[in-house]
């Protein structure tokens, strides 16, 4: 129910009692089926069409979808750049009148909502409902960011008054469908097909399997782990709510000016830091269906004790929404639509992305800065005539695994009738007397994993020997990440959205200032490289020049001319066969990139059209030792016992570097390095 503005009586006062959607696409002739949301949505859809005698095509892509009958399946396994002209030839030949699909974002249908609007064609776009649950939205040609709901506020004002809230009656009833999502997410995971940029739940790759996994016990863990400060929050504190979001979205890819959520989470423990009350808290709650596959509980640790607000903000994964929004000052969000959810409880709301509910008098239009200060609720007479047009308009009350009004959502018109049948954090530690027993059980751990690490190097050893070279590669790359456990480092790795174009050679760079640096690469970054590590981790690694090289490292002696020119010449040839390779500019620890910048990444990009992309590491908790940084045991037996330290990895854009366009020389290249990184290589965080 919302909240009703102070100073109204009962009978003037708003209500919201519930009345029906009108939402209704009347069909005139043959339907045309592309990508559904992953179950049997479609497969329902397709049944009813033919029921009512509508002639069906579904194009049937290698990302198979379920439940349709063989003779309404139309094949294609080209590539995108044959899509266009087939799917013309499709809509002429076959008399189509209207095209559904999920979702305006993937490339079919982005070309497909082009083609449709070029032949006159209607476009219909399914997507998760705005107003959650049981709710779908569906709209022509555009959902989202793009919605038809962006409209100038003047346009809602102008709507009759409204004094009730249009609700859903129709419970979706027991979703036992869900089911046919497993074996179609597993079949999308092992299928290289690509029909959008970057990684999606419509374009999975296999880890994503384990992500679904982990997301379900993690469920249970964190439901465990977060009662404390989830009380807290709802019981005691003053809090402001942070909600995030899938870091694939499209609503963050095509919508805000983020990469993903760790830019947005910057920003705002930023500016709370800066400008809230005192008092007050911030809590961050993570999106559910990212819960297996990210974590950004030591991204937002780390960043609230840089800014000095580490016991004020707070992470958590799930719970019942609107008890939150009930409690909060505020929410802040990139573009998600929770927003709406707290428009509708009254509470003031920070839009940091593109919406269509973004508009003055709903959400706060203050600088982030300043809503910490005076958070401004919406004015309830235009949300009310802003949501009765959102539900009547976009939204059907259904739902894609259960109970969904096709028949009523979908009449068949008049003309169709006549036609021939045919995708934990916890609050920060407290000081304790007993400290000094956490340092027992961290040694007893990190000797443990230093265990680990020379068991699966010595496996890896074994897999090389007997010429099992990808097994060995993997081998060595777990090694890596024995050895970060074993030396107490964690790794945050912020690479978002890439913006990169696919297929374009990439040349990374970054700026080297720790020995741990060449198991982040190896481990955590999975990028060939070139490395000095040969140098001294032979020493207590035996044969890993060989292993290392089998894994696609170039190995190098900084000090000697010759294996430089040796290592450039192995970084081309890396750099054509794998598509990218990663160096420091640097060279080594010895100098710091501030004094010294090599030409080898610029040689590499020239040589083969590459794109440089810089990569910044900043050290948390791992101070330079410069008497350990070249011994290998030595470093391992100061880190047995040390505190846990972070290095915080973020992938920039190739145009970050603002190299000159036209061509670059190396005076060039050197200075736009350093002004890039700004400052010596391994400052402290």
């Amino acid at each position: 129910m919302a909240k009703l503005p102070p100073g109204r009586d009962r009978d003037s006062a708003l209500t919201s009692e519930r009345a029906p959607a009108l939402v209704q696409v009347q069909i005139d002739g043959p339907v045309l089926l592309l990508m559904g949301p992953i179950g049997l949505f479609f497969a329902r859809f397709c049944n009813y069409l033919r029921g009512c005698g509508i002639p069906v095509t579904k194009v049937s892509f290698p990302l198979r979808e379920f439940g349709f009958p063989r003779d309404v399946r139309v094949p294609f396994r080209g590539p995108m750049e044959e899509w266009r002209p087939f799917l013309r030839q499709l809509l002429a030949e076959r008399g189509i009148r209207h095209i559904f699909m999920y979702g305006d974002f993937i490339i079919p249908h982005r070309i497909a909502i082009e083609e449709a609007q070029r032949a006159g064609i209607e476009a219909w776009v399914f997507e998760l409902g705005y107003i959650r649950p049981n709710y779908v939205s569906l709209e022509r040609d555009r959902v989202n960011a793009r919605s038809n709901l962006n409209q100038p506020v003047e346009f809602y004002r102008a709507l009759p008054p409204v004094n009730r809230l249009p609700g859903g009656t129709l419970d979706p009833g027991w979703r036992w469908r869900k089911l046919w999502k497993a074996p179609t997410f597993i079949q999308h995971a092992f299928t290289d097909y690509p029909i959008i940029e970057g990684e999606h739940k419509l374009q999975p790759s296999p880890r994503f399997l384990w992500c679904q996994l982990r997301g379900s016990w993690r469920f249970w863990l964190y439901r465990l782990q977060e009662r404390g400060i989830k009380q807290r929050l709802l019981e005691h504190l003053s809090f402001f709510l942070v909600v995030l979001q899938v870091s694939s979205d499209s609503q963050i890819q095509m919508g805000s000016p983020y990469r993903g959520m760790h830019d947005f989470i910057e920003d705002v423990i930023r500016s709370f830091a800066a400008h809230a009350h005192a008092s007050d808290h911030l809590a961050f709650k993570h999106h559910p269906r990212d819960r297996g596959y990210n974590h950004y509980g030591r991204l937002i640790h780390l960043l609230a004790e840089r800014y000095g607000v580490a016991g004020r903000v707070h992470y958590f994964h799930d719970g019942a929404l609107s008890r939150y929004l009930r409690t909060c000052r505020g929410v802040v969000t990139v573009n998600s639509t929770v927003g709406l959810q707290a428009l509708y409880h009254a509470v003031p709301t920070k839009v940091m992305g593109s919406t269509f509910y973004n508009l003055p008098g709903l959400t706060d239009q203050k600088p982030l800065d300043q809503f910490w200060q005076e958070p401004q609720t919406s004015d309830r007479p235009l949300f009310y005539r802003f949501y009765a047009h959102l539900v009547t308009s976009t939204q059907v009350n259904g739902n894609f695994d259960g109970e969904f009004p096709f028949r009523t959502t979908f009449p068949i018109g008049p003309e169709a009738r006549q036609l021939p049948p045919a995708p934990r954090l916890p609050d920060t530690p407290r000081p304790s007397r007993r400290a000094g027993l956490v340092v027992v059980p961290r040694l007893l751990g990190r000797l443990a994993w230093a265990l680990a690490l020379f068991a699966l190097y010595g496996l890896q050893l074994l897999a090389l020997g007997l010429g099992r070279r990808r097994l060995a590669a993997t081998l060595l790359a777990w090694s890596a990440a024995a050895a970060l456990r074993a030396l107490g480092v964690q790794v945050v790795v912020d690479d978002s959205q890439r913006s990169e174009p696919q297929g374009v050679p990439l040349v990374h760079i970054w700026n080297h200032g720790s020995p741990v640096d060449v198991l982040v690469v190896q481990a955590v970054l999975r990028l060939p490289s070139i490395t000095t590590a040969n140098l001294h981790l032979g020493r207590i690694l035996p044969w890993f020049a060989a292993s290392a090289a089998n894994a696609g490292h170039g190995l190098m002696d900084h000090r000697d001319g010759d294996s430089r020119r040796s290592a450039l010449y192995q970084a081309s040839r890396t750099l054509k066969a794998r598509g990218q390779v990663m160096l420091a500019p640097n060279g080594s620890l010895v100098t710091p990139i501030s004094e010294r910048v090599s030409a080898s990444p610029l040689l590499l990009a020239r040589r083969h059209g590459a794109l440089i992309v810089p990569w910044t590491f900043t050290y948390h908790q791992l101070p330079r030792d410069p008497g350990r940084q070249y011994s290998p045991l030595a470093l391992l037996l100061a880190r047995l016992t040390a505190p846990l330290a972070t290095i915080y990895c973020r992938r920039g854009r190739a145009a970050d570097l603002q190299l000159p366009e036209g061509g670059c020389d190396r005076p060039s290249f050197t200075a736009a390095v350093q002004a890039y990184y700004g400052a010596p290589s391994g400052a402290s965080a």
